[in-house]
């Protein structure tokens, strides 16, 4: 499987954020999950909060299907998360790779 690369920006990396940053947690079975916090001290607009996450776990499927890699990516907007649920033949040290990779992209470390 290729190694995820800190990408360059592009097109798809237009998107970066200004609201949120991310702490990775893990399940446990070890599968990653990003958890979106906001940088205001006013709680975020559901709405717009979804909107980022759907955007983001889109932009995470597109790079995974450029890896190969058979996770599933699993949007949570009411939890303010994103899983990565990793089956039986995914590499936690992988998908940790990937994640750093997503955090870099979108300024959410």
């Amino acid at each position: 499987m290729p190694k995820p690369s800190r990408p360059s920006r592009g097109p798809r990396d237009l998107f970066c954020n200004r609201l949120y940053t991310a702490r990775v947690e893990h399940t446990l079975v070890g599968s990653p999950v990003l958890l979106l916090l906001s940088h205001s001290a006013e709680p975020p607009r559901r709405r717009q909060q979804a909107a980022f996450i759907y955007e983001l776990a889109a932009d995470m499927e597109r790079r995974s299907e450029e890896l190969g890699a058979s996770w599933s990516i699993s949007p949570r907007p009411a939890e303010a998360s994103i899983a990565l649920e990793l089956g039986p033949h995914d590499s936690r040290e992988f998908a940790d790779e990937f994640i750093s990779t997503i955090l870099a992209a979108h300024s959410l470390e």
